[in-house]
């Protein structure tokens, strides 16, 4: 008998990640915020005015597709760009003052939607995982 994709780990993983996501997507509407511009946000926050081609090499995306990210953050006043100074083919993104207040509520909230999220394993089963995903990260 033929094997269901619906049996396949890869499905099982894919559904359970959904769950977390719509968990933090709900989170992250408090803030006006759409899944997936917070790891936007972090890049910038660990290192504040980088390229856009910067930005698409640490989130492994393509340029236009941090192109619209990035404009949608400059919509919401999180963002801006500006050419750079010593090279004005390069145009640099900048964090608001607004997109640097949200630091501590959008990482709290992420971290919260973790505990939730994984409350139910064991430390000794969230350990095999954080394991788990570092040997496929490899």
């Amino acid at each position: 008998m033929e094997r269901s994709l619906l049996d396949s780990s890869s499905y099982q993983l894919i559904r359970v990640l959904a769950r977390y996501k719509a968990l933090v997507a709900g989170g992250l509407d408090r803030y006006g915020l759409h899944l997936g511009q917070e790891f936007y946000l972090a890049q910038l926050w660990c290192e504040d005015g980088v390229t856009s081609a910067d930005l698409a090499a640490r989130t492994g995306v393509s340029a236009p597709a941090v192109t619209k990210v990035v404009t949608g953050l400059e919509r919401a006043g999180l963002v801006h760009r500006e050419r750079d100074s010593s090279d004005a083919r390069l145009v640099r993104v900048w964090l608001t003052e607004a997109g640097r207040a949200l630091r501590k509520p959008v990482s709290r909230l992420w971290y919260e939607s973790e505990r939730t999220f994984w409350g139910g394993l064991t430390d000794g089963e969230r350990a095999r995982v954080r394991a788990a995903i570092g040997d496929l990260l490899r």
